[in-house]
């Protein structure tokens, strides 16, 4: 027999649509209509009991995280309907889904994905699609693989709904497309969860990082936050910070020609202010001129900026550019956001989320739900998945080593090297509150 699931929803016209549409399938529910329907999945989820969320907006990351807790503590199925603008529920949809949470976008293909877990569809992307009519297998190509041996079938049922036949039951499971989008988000559930990564190197002396990032709330300047990262094996370029012309002259000879120079500064970002970085600049005189130019140039951008002078580097050739920002997450995980750095990746908005740790292979498919996925996974590409899953691990590692004291680290770029490898060009590490809490704490004596 089917479970009864309960369904929280934050809008009771959201609950009418469940209860509609669960009545439509047969399906058994306990409608709830609350305003912290989070709470009330948890609860449920708590007992053991099946459960889902129907929320007007996406839910926090770490309510998603809390949730999928539940789930898998008590091995209770958890699904997610998340409505909202489309840009905010897609980053949404896909950390829900890399949490282990069965997440769409829609009232009715949710009821479709509780309707399938009702009837114990384990793999239903590998179910038979032979009974159904052609148009019906087109609508669900995109989701489906090789049928399996006893994975069950769908069916036409009538002249709007499919059918899952498993063993001789039959449950109707609701019309093609919302039953393509159900058996999409189960997928992703399925491929999610979060993975026993392999754990990062951390040769390091903690006082190293502390002494970096311990003091007032604050962001720090590119140099201070790659040397607080640095013990993490963060790769960065072979670089120099310089305080005078003469000596972006002399380290730049050191390096190599051609070479980059940027400005080094807390208050003015390089990927805020492009200007302030110059590339391929060859000869000790237009060293000396560029540091003049661009030291200029913050001045008049922001004249109270705290300018620590130039940052020169060598120069690469990088496929793509990547933008990486992480931040604590419960449970010993980070909120990761991931996208293109380039002028064309920020306009179209080419960015996910998901939740790190995770394996080299769930990293994978996060990275393919980019719209510039070829750039990093393409057929001989390999290396580049290799080296962005390891700096994601350590950045990850980071955060969740220094989540009292850290609230944000950003990468930008994270450059993917033409030759192999990869390196952080820039980064930002933001410290929270936590030194102002020790002032805080009361004093003991002897």
């Amino acid at each position: 027999m089917t479970a009864r699931w309960t369904i929280a929803c934050d809008r009771a016209e959201l609950l009418v649509e469940c209860a509609r549409g669960a009545e439509a399938l047969g399906l058994p529910i306990s409608p709830a209509f609350d305003p912290d329907p989070a709470r009330v999945v948890a609860d449920a989820l708590l007992r053991a009991e099946p459960a889902a969320l129907v929320v007007a907006s996406p839910p926090s990351p770490p309510t998603l995280v809390s949730l999928a807790r539940c789930g898998a503590e008590t091995r209770a199925p958890v699904a997610v309907a998340i409505l909202g603008p489309p840009d905010r529920v897609e980053a949404s949809v896909a950390l829900a889904g890399d949490l282990g949470i069965v997440a769409v976008d829609e009232v009715r293909p949710l009821v479709s994905a509780l309707a399938l877990l009702g009837a114990g569809a384990s793999r239903p992307w590998s179910a038979s699609t032979r009974p159904l009519p052609e148009v019906d297998r087109l609508r669900l190509a995109h989701v489906m693989e090789p049928a399996e041996r006893g994975a069950g079938r769908l069916s036409r049922e009538d002249d709007a709904l499919l059918g899952w036949r498993d063993r001789g039951a039959v449950v109707c499971i609701g019309e093609p497309r919302d039953v393509a989008l159900a058996i999409g988000a189960l997928r992703a559930a399925h491929d999610g969860g979060v993975d026993a990564a392999p754990p990062v190197p951390r040769e390091l002396e903690p006082r190293s990082v502390l002494d970096v990032i311990f003091g007032p709330p604050r962001a720090l300047s590119d140099p201070a936050s790659k040397s607080a990262l640095a013990p993490y094996g963060v790769p960065v370029p072979l670089e120099e910070l310089c305080t005078s012309p003469s000596r972006a002259a002399a380290e730049a000879a050191r390096i190599g020609f051609p070479i980059r120079i940027a400005l080094a500064s807390p208050d003015l970002r390089v990927w805020d202010h492009p200007d302030l970085a110059v590339d391929g600049v060859d000869g000790a005189a237009r060293v000396k001129e560029v540091f003049r130019q661009v030291m200029t140039l913050g001045r008049s951008r922001a004249p109270g900026a705290r300018l620590l002078g130039v940052t020169v580097m060598a120069a690469s050739t990088a496929r793509a550019l990547l933008r990486i920002t992480a931040s604590p997450l419960p449970d010993g995980l980070a909120l990761v956001e991931i996208g293109f750095a380039d002028a064309h990746g920020v306009a179209a908005g080419d960015h996910t989320l998901t939740a790190l740790p995770a394996s080299e292979a769930r990293i994978g498919r996060v990275l393919g739900r980019l719209a510039g996925s070829e750039l990093l996974l393409a057929p001989g590409r390999q290396g580049s998945l290799e080296a962005i899953t390891d700096v994601l691990l350590k950045v990850a590692a980071f955060v969740d080593d220094w989540r009292d004291e850290v609230t944000s680290v950003q990468v930008d770029p994270l450059a993917v090297l033409v030759g192999g490898g990869i390196e952080a060009r820039e980064a930002c590490v933001t410290v929270g509150d936590a030194f102002l809490r020790t002032l805080e704490l009361p004093a003991t004596g002897l």
